[in-house]
């Protein structure tokens, strides 16, 4: 059984940046073994959302895009915030509107995840999206977005090979083909991903 009691004391809290996104504070921390230190949290405001679009031939919609804080080029799963009070499902599908073009009439949430534990307070729930209509994309003016589109089973090596390094969207496309494997998945689904 793993013991779920805080072992930590917050001393004191010095809010050193905030904007509409998140929160950045200078904890000082009391540990159970008597140890205080200083601790930088970053305290979001919003969540990120990952959405993996699986349109009618069995292919995945992938966004490249030049990721600033990076300085490079990545290809991700459609990606995206909204304010932590807002529904994440409605995110997802204003995001996947947004990037790709796309409307999903079927959506099943895979997954939630903690960004980076031991910083940040982000949460990324993960979405798949089927049974799609395409329609024109319409980014955010300070997106340079491209779109591509491959199988299922070449996204999922991408994954693997290290092509994609997005960790919301290599969870979700593995996560995604495991369930198929397992077949724990809608029907109509599993028959896409087969393609």
């Amino acid at each position: 059984m793993t013991d779920r009691t805080n072992p930590w004391v917050t001393l004191s809290r010095e809010r050193r940046y905030e904007d509409r996104y998140l929160g950045l504070d200078l904890d000082q921390l009391r540990h159970e073994s008597g140890r205080e230190h200083p601790h930088v949290a970053l305290r979001f405001k919003v969540f990120g959302v990952a959405v993996l679009p699986v349109d009618s031939a069995g292919r995945v919609g992938l966004i490249g895009q030049y990721r600033y804080v990076l300085d490079r080029f990545t290809w991700e799963l459609p990606r995206g915030s909204g304010p932590v009070a807002d529904d994440a499902l409605a995110t997802a599908r204003r995001e996947l509107a947004e990037e790709t073009g796309d409307e999903a009439e079927s959506w099943l949430e895979l997954l939630r995840l903690d960004a980076s534990p031991g910083i940040s307070s982000e949460r990324v729930p993960g979405f798949v999206a089927w049974n799609l209509r395409r329609g024109p994309a319409h980014p955010d003016p300070q997106e340079s977005l491209r779109i591509r589109r491959l199988p299922f089973a070449e996204a999922v090596s991408e994954a693997l090979s290290g092509a994609i390094t997005d960790g919301p969207s290599v969870a979700l496309l593995l996560c995604l083909a495991e369930r198929a494997r397992r077949g724990d998945l809608p029907e109509d689904l599993l028959e896409l991903l087969k393609g």
